[in-house]
């Protein structure tokens, strides 16, 4: 009876360590071309392994190892994921997975929320939990305008509100002197400044502040006297440009009511709000009239083709920038409009691999993270694709495989998940 017993707690036991077999890695990605974007170069056909979400070798010959999922890329490029570093989160938590799946299925496993609110923080750890498929959230808490006089204690209590927060954004602010305190207690509390730029602040006060990014190429447009000045002091500061071209491009009335039902990622949009918005621009087109309309689009035009210059000027000063459409209008589907905004920033003169860079590398520099490259010790965070992006970005438009947050989505769960979100 006693042996019988022994033999059935080592029966037992062997049963549990099979059950629990420990797995030297999660996942093994087999034949994958890794684009490098340091070097603008390609290693193909290379393994690669990735335990507890994390890159753990890269390897030219299979790893003898016990491998708990394999996955032959055939060929497919490895490129880092792509981040957005100016979107406006769904007033409604109800559409926020929609909005996630959006960018998903783009690539985009990187948010960066430029319209705070501090219910925020509860989306975050909501949906930023382990084992969650969703974009990783990095936050500004609820926006500063000329609107807002606080108070000394006012203000100490929205800063340290902010705390918990990535950055603050100013939209505008009242007066330097505020400016000033509001800085002071940034300084003091270790947080980051970031939005519009002040047009009334002086030069003085902004660039010796804890500003950190500057959005839509504010303070370098409307003032060109002092854009050469500018540019150097950003350099000099280490301050990100977000020039954000889509919204202006869309903005700018230049599509008939045809092109704009057709604009990128309009099948994820209801009949009755996509007539909604035609009927709408209808409207102000008309009530503006036929010769002041062309004016205005031929203005706004312009402007575009002055940020363009600008974009090119700033990456020859070597100013560090990040990518993103600025979603936030009608006619602009989150996710489909990084693409749209890499084809922009070709007419600032920029290549594919500069412009590739400003939503991998830079933005994991602006944040100092582990991700942005493929390589041993990185986060694994990376997207596969048919062909190598720095010949056609175009290649975004099919984006094959997503990993994030220690998972694997492949192109018929990205499928599925497209699918999932198709008006009814």
């Amino acid at each position: 009876m006693r042996l019988f017993t022994v033999f059935l707690s080592l029966l037992i036991l062997a049963f549990s360590c099979k059950k629990k077999q420990a797995f030297d890695a999660d996942y093994l990605f087999t034949n994958g071309s890794i684009i490098k974007l340091n070097e603008g170069d390609v290693l193909k056909r290379k393994n690669i392994l990735v335990k507890a979400g994390k890159i753990i070798d890269i390897t030219d010959s299979l790893p003898n190892l016990k491998i708990k999922n394999i996955i032959d890329l055939k060929g497919k490029f490895l490129l880092p994921a792509l981040a957005d570093a100016h979107v406006h989160l769904p007033k409604n938590e109800s559409d926020l997975e929609k909005f996630f799946i959006l960018n998903l299925i783009n690539g985009v496993t990187k948010l960066r929320s430029m319209r705070g609110d501090w219910k925020h923080l509860e989306w975050r750890e909501k949906y930023n939990s382990k084992g969650s498929i969703y974009p990783k959230l990095y936050l500004s808490a609820p926006p500063i305008s000329w609107r807002n006089d606080f108070t000394t204690s006012q203000l100490e209590r929205f800063v340290n509100k902010a705390k918990p927060f990535d950055l603050i954004k100013i939209l505008s602010i009242k007066d330097e002197t505020l400016f000033r305190r509001l800085d002071s207690l940034c300084k003091l509390n270790n947080i980051s400044i970031g939005g519009h730029y002040p047009q009334n602040i002086s030069d003085n006060e902004f660039f010796s502040s804890n500003y950190t990014s500057i959005e839509h190429l504010g303070g370098l447009v409307e003032q060109p006297e002092l854009l050469n000045y500018r540019i150097k002091e950003i350099k000099k500061r280490n301050i990100f440009l977000c020039p954000t071209l889509s919204w202006y491009n869309v903005g700018s009335g230049r599509y008939s009511f045809e092109e704009l039902r057709n604009q990128p990622g309009m099948q994820y949009i209801s009949t009755n709000v996509m007539d909604d918005w035609i009927e709408k621009t209808k409207q102000y087109r008309a009530k503006m009239r036929q010769e002041a309309y062309l004016n205005e689009v031929s203005v706004e035009l312009k402007k575009l083709d002055i940020k363009y210059s600008i974009i090119n000027e700033l990456h020859k000063h070597g100013v560090k920038m990040l990518l993103s459409p600025d979603s936030s209008s009608k006619y602009m589907i989150s996710g489909f409009g990084i693409l749209e905004e890499m084809k922009l920033l070709k007419k600032a003169n920029l290549t594919n691999l500069e412009i590739i860079k400003m939503a991998t590398i830079n933005f994991s520099e602006f944040y100092n993270g582990n991700f942005g490259i493929i390589e041993r010790g990185k986060d694994a965070d990376f997207i596969v694709l048919s062909e190598n992006p720095i010949h056609n970005l175009s290649v975004f438009e099919r984006v094959e495989g997503v990993f994030i947050n220690e998972k694997f989505i492949d192109h018929d769960g990205l499928n599925r998940l497209s699918k999932s979100i198709l008006p009814k």
